[in-house]
């Protein structure tokens, strides 16, 4: 969605890119880095993608065949994969992928030869190395331009999606080790999972929670410092007053909350991220309750950086690059809700100013009051609210079903209760 602007029915991507699915981004369509290359920027790709379908085309030393017959016909990782130059990189010129959830080992391939031993686009390299810091590095050098990789004449875009803080947090082996030691090793665990919601845990999670939070946190404050050391390269480089910087993430993680790990879940800890702009000159510190959703991502960026008339027609988020930067809601209005698009399309539901409605494809339910509720520990019935509140959130739920051609309104799931208008 991010890199589309579309919905996933629309975009090619309706789960995670596993070797059991076919989903994979649509070649044909523009995504946000396609149209940045066909507007004459450098563009860079740092980390993981996530968004190929992942088949057989490897050998059994994991390096790219781009067949299935033999010497491929091999994977080396369930989720994520290579991507070959052509269309499945969406107009990214330097590319620096980082693949397999094993945040310091992880597999390498690149199109630059000086930062693999030389090796080819699609061998792979095997570094060793924590990733956040491998590829902040590789950013920094990116900046510096040092080697020539990118036209300085020209603007550049890059992209980075580092892997942690996603699991595996087990271990000293999965973090920064440093970040660990300092700031999360000698913290007690009642001081880290301080979420009354934690509570809810059988004795199993919580004991797994425990052990896991110092070595996630660990994880969140690594990549915290290698951004640091990035955003310290683009000062030095003199471009910081002419460069947007953008900060957010995909998902969050329950970490014991309400008996759960990871992400897939409406609640608080997992739905909601950050989303941080600096853009000199032009933006000015503030909170903003914009209820901001993967989509509206492509068009907004493209439409801060001067370039609305280029915002393909396949794109179904809205720009709101004008009202962030001037603080004016009269001839754009905020949505009042964000969708919620669950597990392999079990689950659907919206997050109001107030309220997270949730329904699954049994019909159960679950609505929380945040205002009343912020931990979301009392799941109230839709006859609990007033009718006037459960009429708004039924039908906000409906609209954006059929504003982003879900399957659910196609089929007109459960539309006695979800208004499709």
């Amino acid at each position: 969605m991010l890199m589309s602007g579309m919905y996933p029915w629309q975009n090619g991507v309706v789960n995670n890119c596993h070797e059991t699915r076919q989903d994979s981004l649509r070649h044909d369509i523009q995504c946000f880095t396609d149209v940045l290359c066909s507007a004459g920027y450098e563009t860079a790709y740092v980390g993981k993608t996530h968004w190929e379908r992942n088949d057989a085309l490897f050998d059994i030393n994991e390096n790219y065949v781009g067949s299935t017959s033999a010497p491929g016909g091999n994977r080396f990782n369930p989720y994520d994969t290579y991507i070959p130059p052509g269309r499945g990189r969406h107009g990214n010129d330097y590319w620096f992928t980082c693949v397999k959830d094993v945040h310091k080992d992880p597999r390498v391939y690149s199109n630059d030869p000086l930062r693999i031993d030389g090796k080819k686009d699609g061998e792979q390299h095997r570094p060793k190395i924590y990733s956040p810091l491998l590829e902040a590095d590789v950013l920094i050098d990116y900046l510096k331009n040092t080697k020539g990789k990118r036209d300085t004449s020209k603007p550049f875009c890059a992209i980075w999606a580092p892997n942690p803080p996603h699991s595996p947090y087990g271990s000293e082996k999965d973090c920064d080790e440093m970040a660990y030691r300092e700031h999360y090793k000698d913290n007690s665990s009642d001081e880290l999972l301080n979420r009354p919601n934690i509570a809810e845990s059988d004795a199993e999670n919580l004991a797994r929670a425990k052990k896991s939070m110092p070595f996630y946190l660990a994880n969140v404050t690594g990549v915290d410092k290698q951004f640091g050391r990035v955003l310290q390269a683009l000062e030095a480089s003199g471009e910081a007053d002419n460069t947007i910087v953008v900060f957010t993430a995909d998902h969050g993680e329950m970490m014991g909350s309400h008996n759960k790990f990871g992400k897939l879940v409406i609640y608080e800890e997992s739905f909601c991220v950050p989303f941080m702009i600096k853009y000199p000159g032009l933006t000015k510190h503030r909170l903003e309750d914009l209820m901001l959703g993967p989509v509206d991502i492509m068009p907004t960026m493209l439409g801060m950086m001067g370039l609305k008339s280029r915002i393909p027609e396949t794109v179904e988020g809205k720009n709101y690059s004008h009202e962030i930067i001037t603080g004016v809601w009269s001839t754009q209005p905020k949505p009042k809700s964000a969708l919620f698009l669950g597990y392999n399309n079990k689950f659907k539901g919206v997050r109001t100013d107030r309220y997270t409605f949730q329904i699954d494809d049994a019909g159960e339910q679950l609505l929380f009051d945040n205002e009343k509720d912020p931990y979301q520990m009392n799941s109230l019935a839709v006859a609990d609210i007033p009718q006037a509140d459960a009429d708004f959130i039924l039908g906000e739920l409906g609209r954006w079903l059929k504003e982003s051609n879900d399957p659910w309104y196609r089929e007109r799931m459960f539309e006695d209760r979800i208004n499709y208008g």
